[in-house]
């Protein structure tokens, strides 16, 4: 913009040179009408004309520069873009390239370099070595002979004022408009972020605190003057949910169904089967006919037993306890009833602490926990029971030799009709809801249950499975 504005600066001073020596009389015309200003192509209130003689004395002066301090009103948003501008150069600071030579007295320069038919441009500097006005000069000729020369000086706030007044003002639209859409933006993602936690709030009130679906209070829509992608979602979260509910419902009620349905033509095999017998005990059917009779009902009972410690757990009130001395008495028990387990435990819980949560489910969740660890032990160490206290929690540990747990079911092992038997010690049908139940009993206390692979516990080359139980307590 200022190399435009300097180029444009030199033609004008070249074409009043030229309109002074072919049309002397439109010069002498606006002397004699005493308004030299009324030239068309140059705005004298903003810039000053020299006319100088061959002599270099100044026979003539028009026009006048307009002070520093005078500045033109501006709008608004010119205004604004100027802040911006000033605001923007002290983080990142510019310099206007300028390609002119630089003088504090550049008259000398300019009208000799005039005088010898050169046009010439410089800037006038300040104390602080800063360009204050652009001057240009071209020497003046008459029938072909320089008889003096035209100097135009013109201040640098006036030179492109308005270009930059225009620069300015688009600068502060611009700004004023990407404010605009900033605070929407930001107005937007508050609004959808609030609505993301609404519904993320609502998803987590419907599951209780062991994961299961509670009463369907999770709300399709909520009255809002906008239908959009998050509606839609909430929507079909609903759909899903709704169900999720039917079908574990269905889950619930099937155990007791079966159990109620099955029962009586159980109890009529049964004793069909128990005639059978009393009349021709030879037939080695009704031995492999009485064996799976008795595998049906052990099924029936794990599933009952299953959907009974679900609902127990729902209506059961937690109350506080000492795990130690549970634990300690439920064991040396255990290990007197079940020698054949081959125990080898050690409990170093305080009597102090305190568990809040139910005593008689924490020994079904032992009782699980062991009958599996005796279930897959290979006997060539006893199985191991440590419990103690780590940090802010309770540790039980179940250590037993044997086959490893497959890569990847370490944690899936405990969701229900799980199991990696392929054989049976006692040759009967597991639904691996044993340590499903673990799971349930656990959560109910706010804890934790999972397993690791091991190859040495205590340092002994123990190859087998450690299942770990943590718990929170109090003093």
């Amino acid at each position: 913009m200022l190399n435009n504005q300097a180029i444009v600066q030199e033609q004008t001073v070249e074409n009043l040179a030229l309109i002074l020596e072919n049309r002397t009389d439109l010069w002498a015309l606006q002397i004699q009408s005493g308004m030299p200003t009324r030239l068309s192509h140059l705005n004298l209130t903003n810039s000053v004309l020299w006319v100088v003689n061959e002599s270099r004395q100044t026979t003539y002066v028009v026009g006048q520069l307009p002070s520093q301090e005078k500045q033109e009103p501006v709008d608004f948003f010119t205004t604004t873009g100027k802040v911006l501008i000033k605001t923007l150069a002290t983080f990142l600071p510019y310099s206007l390239p300028y390609p002119y030579p630089q003088s504090a007295t550049p008259e000398h320069n300019l009208i000799s370099n005039s005088l010898k038919g050169k046009t010439h441009q410089q800037y006038r500097m300040d104390e602080n070595q800063q360009p204050i006005s652009l001057m240009s000069s071209t020497p003046l000729i008459v029938k072909g002979k320089i008889i003096g020369a035209i100097v135009l000086e013109q201040r640098m706030e006036t030179l492109f004022s308005h270009n930059l007044n225009y620069f300015y003002r688009l600068i502060g639209i611009g700004a004023l408009i990407f404010l605009i859409v900033l605070i929407g933006a930001v107005i937007h993602t508050a609004s959808l972020s609030n609505r993301i936690i609404r519904l993320d709030n609502d998803v987590k009130r419907t599951f209780n605190a062991q994961g299961r679906i509670t009463d369907l209070i999770f709300q399709d829509s909520i009255n809002r003057f906008y239908q959009d992608e998050l509606s839609d979602l909430r929507h079909h979260i609903h759909e899903m949910l709704k169900q999720l509910s039917a079908y574990e419902r269905y889950l619930k009620q099937l155990p007791k169904t079966l159990r109620h349905e099955i029962h009586n033509p159980l109890n009529r095999l049964s004793m069909a089967l128990s005639l059978l017998e009393q009349e021709n005990n030879s037939n080695p059917q009704l031995g492999y006919a009485q064996h799976a009779l008795a595998q049906l009902k052990q099924i029936i009972s794990s599933l009952s037993e299953a959907t009974s410690i679900e609902d127990s757990l729902q209506s059961q009130k937690p109350e506080d306890f000492p795990i130690g001395l549970m634990l300690k008495h439920y064991l040396e028990n255990t290990a007197a009833l079940h020698t054949d387990w081959d125990l080898d435990y050690v409990c170093k819980i305080p009597p102090s602490i305190q568990v809040c949560g139910d005593g008689f489910m924490i020994e079904q969740l032992m009782d699980k926990l062991l009958s599996n660890a005796s279930d897959f032990s290979d006997h060539k160490y006893p199985i191991t029971v440590r419990c103690k206290i780590l940090g802010e929690i309770i540790q039980i540990i179940v250590v037993n030799s044997g086959p490893k747990l497959p890569p990847g079911l370490e944690l899936q092992v405990f969701d229900g009709m799980t199991s990696v038997r392929t054989l049976n010690q006692d040759n009967q049908t597991h639904l691996g809801l044993g340590l499903y139940i673990v799971k349930l009993i656990a959560d109910f206390h706010k804890g934790k249950a999972y397993a690791e692979n091991i190859d040495s516990f205590e340092e002994k080359p123990i190859h087998g499975v450690k299942f770990i139980i943590e718990l929170p307590f109090h003093r």
